[in-house]
Parts: structure tokens; C-alpha cells; sequence
């Protein structure tokens, strides 16, 4: 009799499956409906914390949910949290199910309740492996605090030109004492000379928390030679409220060899009122001055490319003693299209022994010396990574301001040709079709190549919502891992999550420093040499007038033309 009461004292006459049912949709209500009231409030009382968390992050508003989701060390704690919910809400369900009526217990309520605990599991599951795929996604891409790089992301092969022109760090000058020893008038061996190879420049020095402060404060001046470029002001290039990064595109894929960085782009954020700015520099811009630390570096690669002439005829105009083309003089620039600094600097790892990519960083400080502009950070997009985050968004709507019909060479050996073939007014591009309208030369200019990319690019930039990016993120985690390379610190995840929050699409100028205006001369194989003054002169008034400074009329140059 005692054994029966007992077990009666466990079970009601509720329905097992209709009470764990209810535990499955909300913890307790199940115990609840069981009439074990006590039970189903302890079970139901964590509620109330997630509740409170809740209401928290709702008041940070999407913004400050993103924020949190960049932090490694958020997500591993929201993780052990999901495991522990996840137990907690099954627990609720099996119990709420095991306190019913056992008589009602059979194989079919059984199912039910394995269907349940599926179903309470699933989305927690969901969230450990989006959890876990944002950990490795920050981990391989992004810079740690300690200043160790992701993972190492090669997009190509280096090209032949990697080995042309070596480290400048490498053929640094040594630094000579002379030291000269009294010998007895017998000793005959001359005076002792010691060389000493000048120690390289230690840029652990620049690191904030590591480094000397004034060299932190300073790091621009010192490391990209600023000060010596022949301008300045712009309130000394440029205040601490504004973000920028230079953005590089390359081209490696199948029937190219190496990889250049046929797209470059300057963004630029003002972070008090989200007004920015796309700068395009056409990928044949030639005669790029080079910061004063490198202006030697291609000297040997510009006496190459010079004109030749009979040999009888070269002269030594610059006391090398190598012969020159009569007439050369040392332009301490890059001779070459500027698309090419990339490739030529690959292997700079001793002139940049800190960075994540060699090559990017000396573009960076190529394009930062040429436009004024203090860059922050560069990411480098390999094309497949182009076509993927637009795959990710679902496509992208483009205006198409002029009729075209293109196909070009695929981003993966054995895909099909990516093609397009649209008419003047709004699209919805697929992948493939955005890939083809940005990459087409054929029937068009370079520079109104140039300009699609930029337009599809403010366009991609509009469909990353929030939603689309929760989304779509396994895809777009994947991309970004095996195609980008950054030097974008983990640190500074939350920040660029708030900049980008604050970014105001109607207010996103875009100009590119096309030929004739921006480059006005020729180099002799044709090339546009860039006016730097001209150029200047646009970045300073788009950035203190916005918008309105980008043409002529205001108007943004991917937007419909009238009439």
C-alpha cells in the first residue's frame, strides 16, 4: 500500500505529452498543468533572468547585440549559457512528462516527447555552431590583441615580380667605425675596422600599451613619412573622428598569373555624422611618389622600364656608376602601374615585419602618401569572395546607367563564364551578373568599369542589414575566411560594428580621379600620371562638404541620369 501511494503521490491524470508540450513552449507550465504548482515555479524561475537579459539587450538595439557578438570572449561565455539553458529546458520538458499520468505513457506520447526535445534543442544547437563558426571566423581573419595575425590567407601565388625589386630593409646602409690601433713601427697590418649593420626599426615600438607614447601618437608622421610629403594641413590629415580603410580587389584567377589589385578604393567614415566616401584610383595610374623611407626603392626598376637607346649613347647622369638613359633622373616613385605595387612588394617582410600582408601595407602607404589621407586598416578581396558575399545577401539591386552585354573568365578553374546582358534602369544582379558587370572592359572604359564597381559595391553595402547578415552567415563567414585578408585588429570589432551602424546610405559620395582631369600627363607608355594637388583638393572638399562636393551638381554618379 505504501509502495502505491507513493507512486500515486508522483504521477496526476495530466496528460504527459500535452505537459511537456507546454514546458517545450515556456519552462513550468508544464509542471504547472500537472497541478504541481511549487515545481513549476522553481522550474519557471529562471525565466525571469532571461527575461531581464532580454529587456537589456533590447534596450542596446541590434547595434549593441552585434557589438557583444564580435568579442571571443562574449561568445564563449554566451555559449556555456546556451549549453546550460538548453539543459535547463529539456530537463523542464522530461520532467514535465515524467510527472503525468503514467498510465498515458505509451510508444506514441514517447515520440512525442523525442520530437519535443528535438525541437527545444535545435535552435541551441543552431547557436553553438553559429557561435563557434564566428570564434574561428574572428580567430583567422581578424588581428589578435598580442598583434598575431589570423591564420595566413594566400589568394595566390607570388607573381615573378615579387623577386625583381628586393626589401629596401634588406639593402639597409651598415654603419662604418673606423677604429685605428698604435702599432709598434714594426707592425705593418693596417688599422682595424669594424662594420656594424644598422639594427632594423622596431615596430613594436608603435603598439599601444607596448610601445613609446609619442611614437603611438606620432606613428603616421614616422612611419608613412608624412612630413615630408609635399603637403599637409587638412587640420594635419586627419582629425580622430573619422575611420578610413583602403580597399583592394584582386584579380588572381584562372588565365592570370599573380595577383594584382586591379580595383583600389579609399572608404571613409566620418564617425560623428555617418556621411562617407568612396575614392577610386584607376588600377594604370603610373609615377606613384613613394613615402620618403622607400623613394629609392624602384630606381633600378625605372632605369628598366625607361626608354632604351644605343649603348654608346647612355650616360651616367646620377653618379651610380651604372649607365642611364641620356635625360634620366631619378623619379622616386613607382614607375609602374600602380596596381603592381602589390605583387612588387610581396615579400617586404623585413620593411613590414609586423603586418599581416607585406604587399598590402605598402600599397597602403603608397596610396596614404599619394592622396594625404591617414589609412587605418586594408582588407584585400579576392573576386571569389566578391561573388560570394553577393550570392549571401541574395543579389544586389544596381541601377545600370548605360546598356551592356559581357562575359568574362570565371573566379574558380572549370565554372561556367559569368555573363550579363542588361538595359538602362534598375536590376536585381545575381552573383555571376554582378561579377560580370563589375569585371567587363569590353565596349566600355577602364574608368566606367571603375565606376560599376563602386556603385555595386555602395549597393552590396546597403543589403548587409542586420537581418541578412544573421542570415546569411555561415556563407558570408566562409567567404570572408578563405578569401579576405585584413589587418584589422579584434579589438576594434565593436568599434567598426558602431561605425557601420551609423553609416548613412544616402550620404555615401563616391569619385573617382579618372584621366583627363586627375591626371592630365602621360608617361611614354601612356600611362595616366596622377595630379596630386588636383586630387587633394577633391578628397579635402568631399570630406568638409559631403555629398554636394561629389560632381559638379551633387549628384552621385550611380544613381539615374536624367533625361
Amino acid at each position: 500500500m505504501t509502495g502505491h501511494g507513493t507512486q500515486e503521490s508522483n504521477t496526476t491524470d495530466a496528460n504527459p505529452a500535452i505537459a511537456a508540450a507546454l514546458s517545450a513552449l515556456l519552462p513550468g507550465t508544464g509542471q504547472w498543468y500537472a497541478g504541481r504548482f511549487v515545481r513549476g515555479l522553481l522550474t519557471g524561475l529562471p525565466l525571469v533572468l532571461l527575461f531581464v537579459v532580454g529587456v537589456l539587450a533590447w534596450n542596446g538595439g541590434a547595434t549593441g547585440i552585434l557589438e557583444l557578438a564580435v568579442q571571443p570572449a562574449v561568445i564563449w561565455t554566451l555559449l556555456f549559457f546556451n549549453l546550460v539553458i538548453v539543459i535547463w529546458r529539456v530537463f523542464a520538458v522530461v520532467d514535465a512528462y515524467r510527472i503525468s499520468d503514467a498510465g498515458r505513457r505509451g510508444a506514441g506520447t514517447a515520440i512525442v516527447l523525442g520530437a519535443l526535445i528535438v525541437l527545444v534543442a535545435a535552435p541551441h544547437i543552431a547557436t553553438a555552431v553559429y557561435g563557434y563558426r564566428g570564434i574561428l571566423l574572428i580567430d583567422r581573419v581578424f588581428v589578435s590583441d598580442d598583434g598575431t595575425a589570423g591564420s595566413a590567407v594566400t589568394l595566390a601565388p607570388p607573381s615573378p615580380e615579387a623577386d625583381m625589386v628586393p626589401d629596401p630593409a634588406l639593402a639597409a646602409p651598415t654603419t662604418t667605425t673606423t677604429t685605428t690601433t698604435t702599432l709598434p713601427p714594426s707592425t705593418t697590418e693596417p688599422a682595424a675596422t669594424t662594420t656594424t649593420e644598422a639594427p632594423p626599426r622596431a615596430n613594436l615600438i608603435f603598439r599601444p600599451g607596448i610601445g613609446d607614447p609619442g611614437a603611438v601618437a606620432n606613428r603616421g608622421d614616422i612611419v608613412f613619412g608624412r612630413k615630408d610629403a609635399p603637403f599637409l594641413p587638412f587640420d594635419e590629415r586627419v582629425d580622430p573622428g573619422r575611420l578610413t580603410f583602403l580597399l583592394a580587389g584582386g584579380d588572381a584567377g584562372p588565365g592570370r598569373g599573380g595577383l594584382r589589385t586591379d580595383t583600389i578604393m579609399i572608404a571613409t567614415v566620418d564617425l560623428d555624422t555617418g556621411q562617407a566616401a568612396l575614392f577610386g584610383i584607376p588600377r594604370n595610374m603610373a609615377q606613384i611618389p613613394m613615402p620618403s623611407r622607400f623613394k629609392d626603392a624602384f630606381v633600378d626598376l625605372q632605369r628598366k622600364l625607361s626608354p632604351t637607346v644605343a649603348e654608346d649613347k647612355w650616360v651616367d647622369t646620377n653618379g651610380d656608376g651604372q649607365p642611364d638613359p641620356p635625360g634620366f633622373t631619378p623619379c622616386h616613385c613607382f614607375p609602374e602601374q600602380i596596381n603592381a605595387v602589390y605583387p612588387y612588394t610581396r615579400k617586404w617582410v623585413k620593411s613590414y615585419p609586423d603586418e599581416v600582408d607585406p604587399g598590402m601595407a605598402a600599397l597602403r602607404d603608397v596610396v596614404s602618401n599619394m592622396t594625404g589621407l591617414h589609412i587605418d586598416y586594408y582588407v584585400l578581396v579576392d573576386m571569389r569572395a566578391f561573388v560570394a558575399l553577393v550570392d549571401a545577401v541574395g543579389g544586389v539591386d544596381v541601377y545600370v546607367q548605360k546598356p551592356l552585354k559581357a562575359e568574362v573568365s570565371p573566379p574558380e578553374e572549370g565554372q561556367h563564364w559569368a555573363t550579363v546582358d542588361v538595359d538602362v534602369g534598375w536590376h536585381h544582379l545575381s552573383s555571376s551578373e554582378a561579377l560580370a558587370y563589375s569585371r567587363a572592359r569590353k565596349g566600355s572604359s577602364d574608368y566606367v568599369r571603375m565606376q560599376r564597381q563602386r556603385c555595386l559595391l555602395r549597393a552590396v553595402a546597403a543589403e548587409a542589414d542586420p537581418l541578412t547578415m544573421f542570415r546569411s552567415f555561415p556563407a558570408i563567414a566562409d567567404a570572408i575566411e578563405k578569401y579576405v585578408v585584413t589587418d584589422v585588429p579584434v579589438s576594434f570589432l565593436p568599434d567598426l560594428v558602431r561605425a557601420a551602424a551609423n553609416l548613412d546610405f544616402s550620404s555615401i559620395a563616391t569619385v573617382g580621379f579618372n584621366p583627363p582631369y586627375y591626371a592630365p600627363e602621360r608617361d611614354f607608355k601612356y600611362h595616366p600620371i596622377p595630379d596630386l594637388g588636383r586630387i587633394r583638393s577633391k578628397i579635402d572638399s568631399v570630406l568638409t562638404e559631403g555629398v554636394v562636393a561629389q560632381s559638379k551638381d551633387g549628384a552621385s554618379e550611380c544613381d539615374p541620369i536624367d533625361g
